[in-house]
């Protein structure tokens, strides 16, 4: 274990590392009490002694252990994992091909759909076991009706080669059932050329390009509503556990639109259009914030929970810097529109910076020039 450590593991994420390292302690623990027993064991012949006397103290020992951890260890009443993959699947359409990615959507939606029998009809594919040569010919029978163009799926498949990408496997099913992507596809993965990647709840619906026009997209395709579902209490799980990644792709989930917004924005040469975009983004920031806080109020979410809230005044700050520039060129007009939104970038990006948690602080590359902005407002 420590060759393969020392070999593979990136030695500059050690809090990302800390996650993946945890999942392999079961093993050197099952080792450590095989050595033990073979400890006592020897022991018992070195001293002599007899196996009835030292048992009920052995026992005893475990019996203590087991007492002292297992209000910790008790999970028999948390269903955070299992709700969260039955809230994502009784929202999909008949038939869909659910796109995965990590053991958590994977693996949950799989348990569902196979064992419990929860939405049979979603066919759940891991885009990492769908890259190996080996899956089609073990497991393509158990997915009926999903059509693979190719022998292997790669993110950066040329056209006419026996392997196939993104937007290929779109060409062959998409037009046949619809297909959504659950919790994200690969950092990079190339930009799709004939369709776009529409938010929907936890997770995205792919559908041909310019089917849906940005801007309206909330009222065309109704995504299912997250104040609907509760997440996991921020209290009662560590930062390590999947509880916690759940509440993370929930935070991620209610921002997503708001980012799909700007994103459709920036994409746009149509000056009045971009505007369009940015006042849109603002707007469902805004109003998620504040259904956000509500729900803190009323004791639905965890107190805690207002750490959160300075992702989206980051995102909110930065939404009104854009109308801002796009306003009025940078220019300052007293009593002008511009200088609204000057005012509001400045009152967000002020409560990110004084708000954020401290990991935030460290591994959000924009946060240093969130503050060279507030400390020269003219840039």
């Amino acid at each position: 274990w420590l060759v393969i450590e020392v070999a593979v593991l990136d030695r500059t994420k050690q809090w990302y590392q800390r996650r993946v390292r945890e999942r392999f302690w079961m093993q050197p623990a099952l080792l450590l009490v095989l050595l033990a027993g073979h400890g006592l064991t020897e022991l018992l012949r070195i001293a002599k002694l007899n196996k009835s006397a030292i048992l009920p103290v052995a026992f005893l020992i475990l019996a203590a252990r087991v007492h002292s951890n297992y209000e910790l260890c008790d999970q028999s009443e948390n269903h955070h994992v299992e709700q969260f993959g039955r809230h994502i699947l009784s929202h999909l359409p008949n038939d869909t091909i659910l796109l995965t990615s990590g053991d958590l959507s994977t693996n949950t939606f799989r348990y569902l759909t196979i064992a419990e029998q929860v939405r049979p009809d979603v066919q759940v594919l891991d885009m990492s076991f769908i890259g190996s040569q080996w899956f089609i010919p073990m497991l393509g029978h158990h997915l009926k009706g999903v059509r693979f163009p190719g022998v292997a799926y790669i993110h950066h498949a040329r056209h006419n080669s026996r392997l196939y990408n993104l937007e290929q496997f779109l060409d062959h099913n998409l037009p046949h059932r619809p297909v959504f992507v659950c919790l994200k596809p690969r950092d990079d993965t190339p930009p799709l050329v004939k369709y776009d990647i529409l938010p929907y709840s936890f997770c995205s619906q792919f559908l041909p390009k310019g089917a849906v026009d940005p801007l309206l997209y909330g009222k065309q395709i109704p995504a299912p509503d997250l104040n609907t579902y509760l997440p996991p209490r921020t209290e009662l799980f560590g930062d390590q556990a999947w509880e916690d990644v759940v509440l993370h792709e929930y935070w991620e989930a209610l921002a997503k639109p708001g980012r799909y917004l700007w994103s459709s924005g920036e994409e746009t040469n149509d000056v009045d259009r971009k505007k369009q975009f940015y006042l849109a983004a603002y707007e469902y920031l805004f109003r998620a914030k504040e259904d956000i806080s509500a729900r803190i109020n009323t004791g639905e979410l965890s107190p805690v929970s207002w750490n959160h809230t300075s992702y989206y005044s980051k995102y909110l700050g930065v939404q009104c810097r854009q109308l801002w520039v796009h306003t009025t060129g940078r220019s300052r007009v007293p009593g002008s529109l511009g200088e609204k939104y000057e005012e509001c970038q400045r009152k967000y990006f002020t409560d990110y910076v004084e708000s954020a948690p401290p990991l935030t602080k460290n591994i959000d590359k924009d946060f240093k020039n969130i503050e060279m902005l507030l400390a020269n407002p003219g840039m």
